[in-house]
């Protein structure tokens, strides 16, 4: 069953043609909509009504035999309202009116059933729609604006080219910002500085001295060096050096390199 949004121009026009002389059911299999699409999206928004022998013949309906109503009671908590209609002909009052005698109610795993259903279909027709494309741009907007109300910071949803924090951000808030960065680099200093200290690699491309360890880290980065002449491959402050089949081995700098907090490896 379709989502009453895809209807479209020359079948809304039909479909209000048809309303005030067809019952909700037919009109429900011809467009291929459910009857609450039909009598709440369509009928009470645009003030349509039904003609006075279409509301009769409602009223009238038939009279169910014993078994057709013992098969309702049986079954009416796993069926759809819909396929209960359509098997036995009668109006929804009609239903309704043996729910209440029978105290008939859905299952609850036959309404999560039901939920499940609905929630694909509806979202089915959103991505039809693109609606959910719209809805994730407002939401990165406002959350957005949000934030820099919060942070105090004037909001735009475009900048200008060379627009730089200290143009865009107030004094206040430009020094707070400043103040973040620079804390922030003198921890991950630190942290560089220790990982030397116990020869361990850094994590960053930063060319630090240590005092008291000058002399070894300059030896180390002295080794480095060398071993990328002979052709060995050494990262950026990696600890590691790794050779293939096209590197000039030295046994004699691969037994010195551990001195220096350096190990050989081949490149896999």
């Amino acid at each position: 069953m379709r989502n009453y949004r895809m209807l479209d121009e020359a079948e809304f026009r039909e479909l209000e043609r048809l309303y005030p002389t067809t019952t909700n059911r037919e009109l429900s299999k011809m467009f291929n909509i459910s009857i609450d699409a039909i009598q709440d999206r369509f009928a009470k928004v645009h003030g349509w009504k039904k003609s006075a022998a279409v509301k009769q013949g409602n009223r009238g309906g038939r009279t169910l035999e014993e078994k057709e109503v013992k098969w309702i009671v049986n079954h009416y908590q796993h069926t759809k309202n819909r396929v209960i209609l359509d098997k036995f002909g009668i109006g929804e009052s009609s239903l309704h009116r043996i729910a209440r005698k029978f105290g008939l109610k859905k299952s609850r795993q036959f309404m999560k059933k039901v939920q499940a259903e609905v929630t694909a279909e509806a979202h089915q027709a959103c991505e039809a729609f693109g609606l959910y494309d719209d809805l994730a741009e407002r939401m990165r907007e406002e959350c957005n604006r949000q934030y820099a109300a919060k942070e105090g910071v004037l909001y735009r949803t475009s900048f200008k080219p060379g627009e730089s924090n200290k143009t865009r951000l107030s004094p206040k808030k430009f020094a707070e910002t400043m103040q973040k960065i620079h804390e922030h680099r003198r921890q991950t200093i630190k942290s560089e500085r220790r990982r030397l200290i116990f020869g361990m690699e850094q994590r960053t491309k930063m060319k630090l001295h240590i005092n008291g360890y000058d002399d070894r880290q300059r030896k180390k980065s002295c080794h480095r060096h060398l071993f990328r002449r002979k052709g060995y491959i050494v990262e950026r402050g990696s600890s590691t050096v790794y050779w293939n089949e096209r590197t000039e081995r030295s046994a004699q700098m691969e037994a010195s390199a551990p001195l220096y907090g350096l190990e050989i490896k081949k490149q896999q």
